[in-house]
């Protein structure tokens, strides 16, 4: 019996080696190599680790800051108005002047000093004129000297023309005399009487204020051929209406 069962084992093991069976078993080796190929086979996700939303801190509040001061106000300096001196104003004036007044037989008259062949007089000369524009005006001059002999007085009326510049920067007008004159002779220089005559000169000028201003000027009276040369200086004020 015991025979026949170990033919019975020896029969079946046979067989299980002709049909490919491992009668021993799973190898340590195997197993690892079996393992690891597992291992390869089966590839782990990678791991994708999300960044942390960055939050923006918030800006600190700027520490208050004290108000500046407000700056003095400048207010600009306004141009000062450009005033122009009076000179030559257009319209009448009266004026008055302290005369020189000197009469000789020729033109060489020195109204500042006693010479022979010579009258020499003080005298006050009356303006009455008229300017008819800044260039051009007109004037009326009558002339009384003062003489210790009344009847040597020097007398003298004339008419004249009156071309002018002005100078308005410096309120200055030079201005010159061209008329018309009737005047007395002197008895000191031999030739007593009324003659007629041209008689010119030329003076200036100047505006004091807007109304008034001073002048000064030398006129020849009276110079004809058969005349004697009658010269006044003159230094005045005259009044602008």
């Amino acid at each position: 019996m015991k025979l026949k069962s170990s033919i019975i084992a020896i029969l079946a093991l046979s067989s299980m080696s002709f049909a490919g069976g491992d009668i021993g078993g799973v190898t340590t080796f195997e197993n690892n190599d079996i393992q690891a190929a597992e291992v390869e086979a089966v590839e782990p996700e990678p791991i994708i680790e999300e960044a942390a939303p960055v939050v923006a801190e918030p800006a600190p509040e700027p520490a208050p800051q004290p108000e500046p001061e407000p700056a003095p106000k400048v207010e600009p300096k306004k141009p000062e108005p450009v005033v122009e001196k009076p000179s030559a104003m257009v319209g009448p004036y009266v004026g008055g002047a302290l005369s020189a007044l000197g009469t000789r037989t020729d033109d060489r008259v020195n109204l500042f000093s006693d010479e022979d062949n010579q009258d020499r007089q003080i005298g006050i000369t009356g303006v009455l004129g008229y300017n008819f524009m800044e260039y051009l005006g007109a004037e009326l001059r009558a002339v009384m000297g003062v003489a210790k002999d009344k009847d040597n007085k020097r007398k003298q009326v004339g008419l004249y023309l009156k071309p002018q510049y002005p100078i308005k920067d410096i309120g200055l007008n030079i201005y010159g005399l061209l008329g018309y004159a009737k005047s007395n002779m002197s008895d000191a220089c031999k030739l007593t009487g009324t003659n007629n005559g041209f008689s010119y000169g030329a003076g200036v000028d100047y505006g004091v204020t807007e109304n008034i201003s001073v002048f000064t000027d030398v006129v020849n009276h009276l110079k004809d051929d058969d005349t004697n040369s009658q010269w006044g200086a003159n230094f005045g004020v005259k009044y602008n209406f």
